[in-house]
């Protein structure tokens, strides 16, 4: 197990491009795989396919040579491994649906978690050949279908929010009632669709500015993005108010509602037009 006072963490930037490359590498499987089409149905009705499963080996592989020692609770394998004080969330495959439906909106995301909180994180998004990942601070790269850098990393961060209002990005696939709600108080439109944690990285580097969602989320879907969007200036809050917290097995990896947004003042602005407050 890893130690809170291991000497990894203290080099937070360092942390996040490592989970950067893991998360590249992971990505290019997913690429290879973009055919795949042997869904299975997992205990809690969420699809499965072969391209899960060898992302989430590719993600192991390389986070076994790149932070060897650290616990990794992957979607995939979350009820035969067990966090620490400090530990790794992956989902290989975030956005299964969007990978099945031919959309670009899917993506690998990496997290380490200290103490309940990220410290660092990683999304990589291959078919848009979009990276982000942060530690102490956030940055934004693109790469190749092999999984290689193009070009420099570039610094993230949160736009201020536009005069006309701000942009919402609203689940393609999994929207409620209660989250629509908050959305149509918050924008004049009902939201641009995306799938994925993609939503966290586009509001990072300030291409929108607000996601909310009340459905079923788990914890390895939301944390990479957390990181980054806290180091890019955002923050994510629980409809309470409060930061969500990562490595409760006593809710089963399962997150409250959120809200993740470019500012403080904006989160707490669609908490409070949440209608079930």
């Amino acid at each position: 197990m890893i130690g809170r006072e291991d000497p990894r963490l203290r080099d937070r930037d360092g942390l996040g491009r490592k989970l950067a490359e893991a998360a590249r590498l992971s990505a290019a499987v997913l690429l290879a795989k973009r055919a795949a089409r042997d869904v299975k149905l997992k205990s809690d009705g969420s699809p499965v396919c072969s391209a899960d499963l060898a992302a989430d080996h590719a993600a192991k592989d390389a986070l076994a040579r790149l932070l060897p020692g650290f616990p990794v609770v992957s979607e995939e394998t979350a009820d035969s491994a067990a966090p620490g004080a400090v530990f790794i969330l992956l989902d290989p495959l975030d956005g299964t649906r969007e990978f099945l439906a031919g959309g670009d909106s899917y993506c690998v995301a990496i997290a380490v978690v200290r103490e309940g909180r990220p410290i660092a994180g990683a999304i990589a998004a291959p078919e848009m050949g979009r990276l982000w990942f942060a530690g102490e601070h956030a940055f934004v790269q693109d790469f190749a279908a092999d999984g290689s850098v193009v070009g420099a990393e570039r610094p993230a961060a949160v736009r201020d929010l536009p005069g006309e209002g701000p942009v919402v990005l609203v689940s393609r696939f999994h929207g409620d009632g209660r989250s629509d709600d908050i959305t149509k108080t918050m924008c004049c439109g009902k939201g641009i669709p995306m799938s994925s944690a993609v939503k966290f990285g586009m509001i990072a580097s300030g291409e929108a500015d607000l996601h909310v969602r009340c459905g079923q989320t788990m914890e390895w879907d939301i944390a990479a993005g957390d990181a980054i969007l806290s180091a890019a200036g955002g923050i994510v809050l629980t409809l309470d108010g409060a930061l969500p917290r990562y490595g409760v097995v006593e809710r089963q990896f399962r997150n409250p509602p959120f809200v993740a947004a470019s500012s403080e003042a904006l989160a707490r602005k669609a908490i409070a037009g949440d209608p079930g407050c």
